[in-house]
């Protein structure tokens, strides 16, 4: 008899549930006969898994629990939890088939802010056991507790129109017009439209920001719509997506403020403009860097040597002849060969791109396959060789940034879409002398106690005791005690303080280029981990300016302020 390669080894691993779930799991174990839990538990899941794999995605099933986030996690670390966790002892290929087919709702990730968490396999379990036993609490009473997928994200849809910030709804609004405008036309939908739409589909589907009060909202609207006799036709109207679901989602997004407060019930008034800013940011940059990877394959059909990414705005510039090529997979989902020989030997990198995977930089040859790796790359993609498939994509725009292009900093101006290499290292290899490193020193010297007086004067207009501002002068050109002192009379000052760097401005093009001109091969490795960590932290930042935009835009106080003028 054969053995399935999952049940060679079990891997140990664990998920958190309700009480209520664990008496099912044991009222399940008593009628079996006694097995044991971790049996029980793993019989369940390979069930469930089994089925799930026979629908399609959109039928399989999830439990409202995992929809409305139940039990929460507690809010700060002293807090007791709500829920109980369960051990896992299951083969590691059941555990992957779980994760693929269970709910992952818009913008949760595996690896994330705990409000981003996606709980796949705590969805699978929970259902797994729902499916054989049903069980309920307090909470679950009352509530149709098996959804469809689709059903499920549209539920949770709603919640996020209940709850959508001024900039989601300025850009949600402006996709509707679009769609409005050319839904009775046979004209082309024009490149700015198409973009528009595309970003506006990526903020639903892909980068949904979450927060305690939209889970919050999505209770308050299961309850109104999966209770009752009602409970199993609403459960339909949100999974057919048909004319009603539509009417009721717009609804929602627009309503009144009445329909609105009811809605929200139980959460607080904070404001979710900045994390639905970010949200609006990583929506325009997500179909931004897929444009980029149209751009690298040739999918864009144009073989211009410049193209932008906006965000944060750079722009990226292509060696001549280099290409991406996203080959046809394996039977088995691989990359075929030599490709996949190619990046095993760090020759080149491949990235997930759309059903396939591509492998970058290549440049043509006449024999089959047609391309063969950049010579002599492995300096440039070492960095590289060692991120996740989805951080790929991200380390070649980095290498492709000019950092020499002429940057509009109009939109942000306190973003520097530079690359700064500290003093030592730019001295080390030879690109300052000993002088220019003793002057950038000086300057960051003078920079940094210059910011100490300004906060000095702060603190003393805040009135602060002469004794401890006393401490505070004396502590002047010591950043660490200076740094503590200014903290403990006022943290809010106090702790942002940072020492200003010494630092050297890249004056060249992309580190790619560099590399084609004959660059030393430790510069051209140290430049691509470089401008890989700078353009990340570029991006970042980048990011909490939209946060802050966001706050200063669309935050009540701010549109008050505006009507007051």
């Amino acid at each position: 008899m054969s053995v399935h390669p999952e049940n060679l080894k079990n891997t140990e691993t664990n998920v958190r549930l309700p009480s209520c779930a664990f008496d099912a799991l044991a009222a399940v174990m008593t009628r079996e006969g006694g097995a044991s839990r971790d049996a029980t538990v793993r019989r369940l899941l390979a069930e469930h898994v089994e089925r799930q794999e026979h629908e399609h995605p959109d039928d399989r099933l999830t439990h409202i629990s995992t929809v409305l986030r139940y039990p929460p996690p507690p809010r700060w670390r002293r807090d007791p939890r709500a829920d109980r966790p369960l051990r896992l002892r299951v083969s590691a290929g059941l555990l992957e088939r779980a994760r693929a087919v269970s709910l992952r709702l818009p913008g949760q990730y595996q690896r994330a802010f705990r409000d981003y968490q996606g709980r796949v396999l705590t969805d699978a379990v929970v259902t797994a056991i729902a499916v054989t036993e049903p069980f309920t609490d307090e909470f679950l009473e009352g509530l149709f507790p098996l959804l469809r997928h689709r059903a499920a994200r549209n539920l949770w849809r709603l919640a996020a129109a209940a709850l959508c910030t001024g900039p989601e709804t300025e850009l949600l609004d402006a996709a509707a017009a679009v769609r409005t405008a050319t839904a009775w036309t046979s004209d082309t939908v024009r490149d700015d439209d198409r973009h528009l739409l595309a970003v506006a589909t990526a903020l639903e589907e892909d980068v949904a920001w979450h927060s305690p009060a939209r889970f919050q909202v999505a209770a308050n609207i299961a309850r109104d719509l999966l209770t009752g006799p009602q409970a199993e036709d609403n459960e339909r109207l949100l999974q057919e997506e048909g004319e009603a679901w539509n009417e009721l989602h717009q609804d929602t997004l627009h309503a009144d403020e009445g329909r609105r407060a009811y809605l929200q019930r139980g959460t607080t008034s904070y404001d979710w403009s900045g994390r639905g800013g970010t949200a609006v940011w990583r929506a325009e940059r997500l179909v931004s860097l897929q444009h980029f990877e149209d751009w690298l394959t040739g999918r864009t059909g144009t073989d211009s040597a410049e193209h932008m990414i906006q965000p944060p705005g750079w722009v990226l510039s292509r060696p001549p002849g280099w290409h991406a090529v996203a080959p046809a997979l394996t039977p088995t989902g691989r990359l075929p060969q030599p490709y996949a020989a190619w990046t095993a030997e760090s020759r080149t990198l491949t990235f997930p791109y759309r059903n396939r995977q591509a492998v970058w930089p290549l440049q043509r040859r006449p024999d089959p396959p047609g391309f063969e790796p950049v010579p002599g790359a492995e300096a440039l993609l070492a960095a590289g060789s060692r991120l996740r498939p989805e951080q790929i994509t991200g380390y070649i725009e980095a290498l492709l940034v000019d950092w020499n292009h002429q940057f509009d900093a109009e939109d942000d101006p306190d973003l520097r879409l530079a690359l700064d290499i500290p003093v030592g290292t730019a001295y080390d290899f030879g690109l300052i002398s000993a002088e220019e490193r003793r002057r950038a020193m000086a300057e960051a010297r003078t920079a940094t106690l210059q910011d100490m007086d300004e906060l000095i004067d702060d603190l003393t207009h805040d009135g602060h005791d002469e004794e401890d501002l006393q401490h505070l002068r004396e502590a002047r050109g010591n950043v660490r005690q200076f740094t503590l002192v200014a903290t403990r009379l006022n943290s809010r000052i106090g702790s942002p303080f940072r020492v200003h760097k010494a630092i050297w401005q890249w004056p060249g093009l992309s580190v790619a280029d560099e590399f084609l001109a004959g660059t030393s091969t430790d510069l051209v490795r140290w430049l691509a981990t470089a401008a890989h960590a700078r353009s990340s932290l570029i991006a970042e930042q980048s990011m909490q300016q939209a946060w802050s935009y966001a706050f200063d835009r669309y935050a009540p106080r701010a549109r008050s302020a505006r009507r007051r003028m």
